[in-house]
C-alpha cells in the first residue's frame, strides 16, 4: 500500500509540474522497464521450468513440432531414424497400417538416414541407373536387350517390405515405402526405366517418435520434412 500511494504522489507532482512534465515522465520510464524486464523474464523462465518438468515426467520430445493437424515438422530428421539394431533385436519393424490401393503398387527402400536420398528422390523420381537388379519380365510387354537394368515394384505392401531392412553394419537408416502409379498386372513388377516424380503418390515412413517406431506419411515442404502419423500409431511411450 505504501508503494502505492509513493507512486501515486509522483504522477500528482507531474500533473503539477507541466513544464517539467517530459523530462521526469522519461526518468520514470527509464525505472520502470529494467524492473518490468526482470518481471517478464522470471515469469517465462518459471514456464519454461513447468514445461521441461513435465516432459520429462511425460518422456515426451520436445525436437519436433506438432501442427494443427497433428502433424510434426522435423528440421534433423537423423535423430527420428530408428537405429538397425533396435530392429534387430525387436524381430521387425511394426504392421503397416494402411490397406492397399487398386491403383498403386508398392517399392521397399533403405535411404540415408539424413534425407537426402529422399529429397533427390522427390526432386528427380526413382531413376533405373541406380537399380541393382536387371529386367525380367517388363510391365509394358515390350523387348529390352539383355543385361538391362529395371524397378522393381510389387503390388502387395507385403512383398515390398521384404527390403526394408538394412545391411549389416549400418547403424541408423530410413525405411520407407513408395506409393508408385500402378503398372502392369503381375505380382512383382519390372520398370525398365525411370520412374518420374509424378508416379509417386506417398511416401510412408518409419520414424523414432517418443520412443516408438511409427508409421506415417513422410513429405517436404518448403525445405522441411512433414510427417503425419497414420491412424491408431502410437505416438507416446508408455
Amino acid at each position: 500500500m505504501r508503494k502505492f500511494f509513493s507512486v501515486f504522489f509522483l504522477f500528482c507532482l507531474l500533473g503539477f509540474a507541466p513544464c517539467a512534465h517530459g523530462q521526469k515522465w522519461k526518468a520514470i520510464k527509464e525505472a520502470l522497464v529494467p524492473a518490468r524486464a526482470k518481471v517478464v523474464f522470471y515469469a517465462v523462465q518459471r514456464k519454461v521450468e513447468s514445461a521441461i518438468l513435465r516432459a520429462a515426467a511425460q518422456r515426451t520430445v520436445f525436437a519436433p513440432v506438432r501442427t494443427k493437424n497433428h502433424a510434426l515438422r522435423i528440421s534433423s530428421l537423423s535423430q527420428f531414424t530408428p537405429e538397425n539394431a533396435e530392429i534387430l533385436r525387436g524381430h521387425g519393424l511394426p504392421p503397416f497400417p494402411l490397406l492397399e490401393k487398386e491403383n498403386e503398387m508398392y517399392r521397399g527402400m533403405v535411404l540415408d538416414p539424413d534425407g537426402k536420398d529422399l529429397r533427390y528422390i522427390l526432386r528427380h523420381g526413382l531413376e533405373v541407373s541406380k537399380s541393382h537388379y536387371e529386367n525380367f519380365a517388363a510391365y509394358d510387354g515390350k523387348e529390352y536387350p539383355d543385361g538391362i537394368l529395371a524397378i522393381y515394384a510389387a503390388h502387395k505392401v507385403s512383398h515390398a517390405e521384404s527390403f526394408l531392412y538394412a545391411e549389416a553394419g549400418v547403424k541408423t537408416y530410413l525405411p520407407v515405402i513408395f506409393h508408385l502409379k500402378k503398372l502392369g498386372w503381375r505380382g512383382i513388377v519390372s520398370v525398365p526405366h525411370d520412374i518420374p516424380p509424378s508416379w509417386i503418390y506417398r511416401v510412408s515412413a518409419i520414424l523414432k517418435i517418443n520412443g516408438r517406431l511409427t508409421w506415417g506419411e513422410l513429405k517436404v515442404e518448403k525445405g522441411q520434412f512433414i510427417f503425419i502419423p497414420y491412424p491408431g500409431q502410437p505416438t507416446t511411450k508408455k
